[in-house]
């Protein structure tokens, strides 16, 4: 029986040594990450965004936003996928052997939050013929994703004249 206890005894005490020595979990790098319309120094969170080249009227994009400020130069990486601009491409026949083009374009690029900053905007700006329809965004700060999700990018004009007037 005593060499039993000598046994657990010692893997008892490795047991709580390291429960007692384990470092908390860390909190979360970001803190918030959101994509939207910048408005009034916030950004309002959309799931639809006007179509407008006017920066003046209005800008969108994504914010990350970090627990502390960062200790060394950090990248954030981000992808947008958009539908093909050309609508022309969809009536032609393809040839015999001709090979489908994909139906997205994928814009994409990498952002460095310095060291000391506690926040990254990026301005995704509108250009004359960038495509309507549904985009996709991903952000992704040290192999993490903090945004990946769709944004219905549409016409406000077209939209406003499909919409029922009201009678009264």
């Amino acid at each position: 029986m005593k060499a039993a206890q000598r046994v657990s005894l010692p893997a008892l005490m490795a047991t709580c040594c390291a429960v007692s020595c384990a470092h908390p979990e860390p909190q979360s790098f970001v803190r918030a990450a959101k994509l939207g319309v910048f408005y009034g120094g916030q950004v309002q969170e959309r799931s639809e965004i006007p179509f407008e080249l006017d920066p003046g009227k209005q800008s969108q994009g994504f914010r990350v936003e970090f627990t502390d400020p960062v200790s060394t130069d950090t990248a954030v990486e981000w992808r947008v996928d958009v539908p093909k601009a050309d609508p022309e491409r969809k009536r032609k026949p393809r040839a015999p052997g001709e090979l489908a083009e994909p139906p997205r374009t994928t814009l994409s690029g990498k952002d460095i939050v310095r060291a000391g900053e506690t926040s990254l905007d990026h301005v995704l700006a509108f250009h004359p013929g960038d495509p309507l329809g549904l985009w996709n965004v991903r952000v992704v700060v040290r192999d993490k994703v903090v945004i990946d999700r769709p944004l219905e990018i549409f016409d406000p004009a077209a939209r406003k004249r499909l919409l029922p007037r009201d009678g009264g």
